[in-house]
């Protein structure tokens, strides 16, 4: 394959191909990567440039945002070898002023990047190379496609013909009959698909013939687990600009084929569902789209060889449809990389290790000598990441709950030991002896003690006392009988899947500030909740990020309660926003006349149309409903039956665990007495259904069944899946009540937590500076603390829900430029982290001013998946961790600092 470096190069003299030049103090040639964050920081990135650097013959340099961005080329970094390709709002006509300048090797061909802005130009590529595409037509209202002069000045020399010279203008459009379109003096009919001619443009059409039952199916990105929707009935096609009409081809098994090169020699396949089968997206744990690999033809890998070398993309990316053992190139997307596959990493790596190696062979590289740049080059980035600020959620745990029962047993009463008042029971020796009174209790029964009762409470109590949190406590009664109410409470502390998560993030976030800036992990301080859940997390987050196993690293962990437990400060405000809230949800009349509403109240679609009281009204009926048939079924099944139903349990869970949790989600969700429903309960509710879905999924899906549906499921032979399937079926949840309970669940949940931390923005404020002032105040420090000290420093808060809410809400509060609104935050889930970056530029040698600092807060709203109950789960049971996003652009460091001191003076003149 031609080297894209070489069209870049033709107007180099050969004086430039000269003696290799020493690398100017430097040990290792430098791999430059200049691409927008969200791409050039991603796991996939990061796994092969960790291959790469594991040689010991590269260094890395990240330009970085503020960089490409802001910064003229010339004092951008220079490089050996340069990593670079287009995504959202990423400068590729001053990426090429760079290349053109520093002349690195680069891997991708910045120029023919161009060519994949319009996909009239990408067929016409194609066309030319012989890779077969389906039969289109071309509609133009737009004068044609633009074609960069560079671009067509590089193909005309590269490849001897010139674009769009062959291509004519046709805006005409008919359309003869209801499944016929003639574009100028071409037919096509349907099934066809309208695709826009600009290829950022992802809304895509397919029109159906009226023998299909008509309609149109619209594609676009990925929303959730959405990929297109079906529109029923007569359709016409846009006018509204320029578009391509291509047949409809009916693929084979209604998979897509998606294809990764790496250079002319490696290409990895995969399949995905079709997007026009349903719309409906698989994914698995780590929320990425379901694929399977396949195997290439040798006439694929043809078209592998041939669309990498005609678009200059070593590495690259493109669509390939399969119908009756044929196939054809349906779209070509540029860089791409494969995700969580190691076997790719392994081989682009060795690929691009290969080919750097040549490239020094031939001294085709950046460092030939020009002496207008000659002593002025830098290695580094102008702007370095110098401070990270992370606040990070727990981990997933399980569901807090408690069982209790009145007993006037002798030995349980003991417990007290003579006290008038509540006494708690948490040590292990405390809670033996709690488990010996429940025996004693069983062994000689008042005569008035629930037996079935005491037994399940001894059941729970021995299976929880190794467990952290578990507790007994014992509130003495007013009563001439001497009676005690036990209170067994367990649960909240942090699942084995959380502990994988941790270790995951961990490790990814090690991952990125090594490669960034390894400097970061010289002074690294942890602060934590005292919670438990919260110091799990923290040792096995530490343990990764630290790559220490041996845990040590937890004598130097700075245990904050002050700081990042909740705050009895802001309990009272918060009491008023759930008491409108409940007032709220318990108004019957029209939404117009609620005297609980407010403007801030932005509801949910289905919420407003509904109403909110009856909408907490149809959810009740259904958890009773639900509940109902769990109870039929418990009566009917046998023990064994009932193990037949999900035969392993994890997290000290079982059946008759599950049977209670759920009956106290129903009794809590609405008063006996008086129809009264408690919104704030919403997060108990979805927490369950989460956490079932996760961790007890069989046992979900089958116990709320009728029981005419569940005795032929156990009486059923399970479905054998053929190996030979490349393409396993949808996974999909059956049970609808259930799939029906968490989606609405989810919509009140998100609505009346967010709306818990204030409705009204100062209630918000408020809220927010009684919860987080500590926490705000500590993070002020850290950041004014990055322009005195020298060195870097990574700082990590792990924390609660609550004290992420607050802090988020103060962000949004504090006039900072976000990159959302208030209202597009959803969930924040477990292991939500908020991270400030501190950027300092380094300023020239010879000049005599200040350095110059930038922050940007990235935010992910933790182990989040919308459709969990579709999403495939490994025996981990563990959701990975969205990648963060950039929450704001690049602010002055002093502006941010001032935005967040001013909500602090403002709490100060308050307590004044």
């Amino acid at each position: 394959m031609d080297s894209p470096m070489s069209e870049l190069g033709m107007q180099l003299s050969q004086s430039h191909f000269m003696d290799l030049p020493q690398f100017e103090g430097r040990t290792k040639p430098i791999i430059g990567i200049c691409a927008m964050d969200s791409k050039a920081r991603s796991k996939a990135m990061a796994n092969i440039l960790e291959r790469l650097q594991a040689t010991d013959r590269y260094a890395v340099v990240f330009f970085g945002e503020k960089t490409i961005l802001d910064e003229d080329v010339e004092v951008w970094p220079a490089c050996d070898f340069l990593i670079s390709f287009f995504s959202q709002g990423f400068p590729l006509e001053k990426a090429l002023q760079y290349v053109q300048l520093r002349k690195p090797f680069s891997v991708n061909s910045l120029v023919r990047q161009f060519l994949l802005f319009d996909r009239r130009v990408v067929l016409e590529m194609l066309h030319h190379v012989g890779v077969p595409t389906p039969f289109h037509v071309v509609v133009s209202r737009d004068g044609g496609a633009r074609i960069h002069p560079l671009l067509q000045s590089v193909v005309e020399q590269r490849m001897g013909f010139r674009l769009g010279a062959d291509s004519s203008e046709v805006s005409e459009v008919e359309e003869l009959d209801p499944d016929t379109l003639r574009v100028g003096t071409r037919t096509i009919r349907k099934p066809f698909v309208e695709k826009p001619c600009d290829a950022e443009d992802h809304n895509i059409y397919i029109y159906y013939a009226q023998a299909q039952g008509g309609g149109v199916r619209r594609l676009f990105r990925k929303i959730g687990n959405k990929s297109s929707e079906f529109v029923p009935g007569p359709a016409h096609v846009r006018t509204d600009g320029s578009y391509i009409y291509e047949e409809f081809i009916s693929v084979d098994n209604a998979v897509d084929v998606k294809v990764y090169t790496v250079g002319n020699s490696y290409a990895h396949a995969e399949t995905r569902k079709s997007p026009v089968v349903d719309g409906h997206v698989r994914r698995n744990s780590e929320g990425k789209e379901m694929r399977f690999v396949t195997a290439l033809t040798a006439e694929e890998r043809e078209y592998a060889r041939a669309v990498s070398k005609a678009f200059g993309q070593r590495v690259c990316g493109f669509d390939i449809l399969r119908m009756s053992g044929k196939s054809m190139v349906m779209d070509v997307n540029g860089w791409s990389f494969v995700k969580g596959n190691d076997a790719y990493y392994d081989h682009t790596a060795r690929i691009l290790d290969a080919r750097f190696q040549e490239a020094l062979r031939r001294r085709w590289f950046a460092r030939f000598v020009d002496p207008d740049t000659v002593g002025r080059a830098t290695y580094e980035s102008r702007w370095v990441l110098k401070g990270v600020f992370s606040v990070c959620r727990h981990a997933d745990r399980t569901p807090k709950q408690k069982t209790k029962c009145v007993l006037q047993s002798p030995a349980v009463v003991a417990l007290l030991d003579g006290s008038a008042s509540e006494v708690t029971l948490r040590s292990p020796d405390e809670l033996s002896r709690a488990l010996d009174a429940l025996d004693a209790a069983q062994r000689n029964p008042h005569a008035d003690d629930p037996l079935a009762r005491i037994a399940h409470v001894r059941d729970v109590l021995a299976r929880k006392i190794a467990m952290p949190g578990t507790k007994v406590q014992l509130k003495p009664q007013r009563s001439p009988c001497g009676s005690v109410q036990l209170i067994l409470k367990w649960g909240g502390e942090c699942t084995h899947a959380g502990i994988v998560q941790s270790q995951d993030l961990g490790e990814n976030m090690r991952k990125d500030l090594l490669l960034i800036n390894r400097s970061l992990l010289d002074d690294v301080r942890m602060y934590s909740s005292a919670e438990r859940r919260v110091l799990s997390t923290v040792a096995a987050y530490g343990a990764s990020f630290l790559d220490d196993s041996s845990a040590s690293f937890m004598d130097r962990v700075s245990v904050r309660a002050d700081m990042l437990d909740d705050s009895t400060d802001a309990k009272d405000e918060m009491e008023v926003a759930k008491q409108q809230l409940r007032g709220f949800f318990n108004f019957s009349g029209p939404l117009a006349q609620n005297p609980y509403s407010s403007p801030a109240m932005q509801l949910p679609p289905e919420l407003a149309e509904q109403g909110p009281h009856e909408f907490l009204h149809e959810m009740y009926d259904i958890i009773a409903r639900l509940i109902a048939r769990m109870e039929r079924n418990f009566a009917h099944l046998s023990p064994a039956q009932l193990a037949q139903l999900q035969p392993d349990w994890c997290c000290n869970e079982n059946a008759e665990l599950f049977r209670e949790r759920w009956k106290k989600i129903l009794s809590s969700f609405k008063s006996d007495d008086s129809v009264v429903y408690d919104p704030a309960k919403a997060g108990e509710l979805y927490d369950s259904l989460k956490y079932d879905a996760l961790h007890n999924r069989c046992f979900l899906e089958r116990i709320f069944m009728s029981s005419e549906d569940l005795s032929r499921e156990l009486l059923s032979e399970p479905e054998q899946q053929t190996s030979e399937s490349e393409y396993p079926p949808d996974p999909l949840f059956s049970q609808q009540d259930v799939r029906t309970l968490y989606y609405k669940a989810k919509q009140l949940f998100d609505f009346v937590t967010r709306h818990e931390y204030g409705i009204e923005p100062e209630q918000r404020r408020k809220i927010g500076i009684q919860a987080s002032v500590p926490l705000l105040r500590q993070l002020i420090q850290d950041l004014q603390a990055v322009r005195s000290e020298s060195q870097a420093r990574t700082c990590f808060y792990f924390t609660k829900k609550s004290h992420i809410y607050t802090l988020l809400n103060l962000v949004f509060l504090s006039n900072m430029p976000t990159m959302a609104s208030y209202d597009k935050v959803g969930e924040l889930d477990y292991l939500t982290h908020i991270i400030f970056e501190v950027y300092e530029r380094k300023p020239d040698a010879d000049a005599d001013v200040q350095r110059e600092y930038s922050v940007r807060i990235g935010f992910s709203p933790g182990a989040n998946c919308f459709h969990i109950l579709d999403t495939n789960i490994d025996d981990t049971h563990a959701l990975k961790v969205l990648p963060r996003k950039n929450f704001t652009h690049h602010i002055p460091l002093e502006s941010a600092i001032s935005m967040l001191q001013h909500l602090v003076e403002d709490e100060c003149v308050t307590e004044k």
